[in-house]
């Protein structure tokens, strides 16, 4: 089971100390986790209206500045919930060169597309401008039937929603677990990813539907004890 570590949490107190974020005590508990090696990415939940509605969460800067200090030490994921990911996208592409995109990890709404021809067209540039991992995510409340076969294989992994997104510290919903099931049996040679709500209880859960990497946040981030927690999150699963 591989975990992506979701800092929206922090994203707010990073922000406020982007000028000195070295020495930022949210920014140094990030690192201890990194350093754990029991996490595959750090996960950054780009939001803007208004697919998400009054929300505006990792600014531009806030990116550029996370990935100077970062992308050495662990790959970055990049879950834009934005109406037009290719805006962020040609934005990020100014300071991150083509040699890292191939290990930087890009996944799009597929609620940002009107039609499987755009939600296609927006894989298709994200494959020319070099990032090595695309992903499609479906929100908690979206059919199955939106990602049609095509676009699966067009990408390198589905990340399915288990709460609703743009809203954090909410509880898994059941029915997202149906989900999980469906996509990870239909296409069995598709990494399942799993966002929302996921505790030790509910990793689970997502574990036995099918998931293979799990985004977690608020479980570890807001926990007294970040480190502990995950490396009691991790030793169950070899349990």
């Amino acid at each position: 089971m591989f975990i992506s570590l979701s800092i929206l949490e922090y994203e707010q107190i990073l922000s406020e100390n982007i000028d000195i974020l070295p020495k930022s005590p949210i920014f140094i508990q990030i690192l201890k986790l990194i350093e754990t090696g029991k996490i595959s990415f750090i996960h950054i939940d780009v939001m803007r209206p208004p697919l998400i509605p009054n929300r505006i969460t990792f600014p531009i800067k806030l990116i550029e500045k996370l990935y100077k200090m970062l992308h050495e030490k662990i790959s970055l994921s990049f879950h834009l919930m934005v109406p037009d990911p290719i805006l962020i996208v040609n934005k990020i592409n100014r300071f991150i060169p083509k040699e890292d995109r191939a290990k930087t990890l890009v996944t799009i709404q597929r609620e940002s597309f009107n039609s499987e021809n755009e939600t296609l067209d927006a894989i298709n540039f994200l494959r020319k401008h070099g990032y090595g991992q695309v992903g499609i995510c479906l929100d908690l409340s979206t059919p199955c039937r939106s990602i049609s076969e095509k676009t699966v294989e067009a990408v390198d992994f589905i990340l399915l929603m288990t709460v609703h997104m743009g809203r954090g510290r909410q509880k898994y919903v059941e029915g997202g677990t149906k989900k999980i099931k469906y996509f990870s049996q239909r296409y069995p040679d598709k990494p399942i990813w799993v966002d929302g709500g996921i505790n030790l209880y509910t990793a689970r859960i997502a574990e036995k539907a099918g998931a293979k990497t799990l985004v977690i946040g608020s479980f570890i981030t807001r926990n007294r004890n970040p480190t502990k927690t995950l490396l009691e999150l991790t030793r169950s699963f070899d349990e």
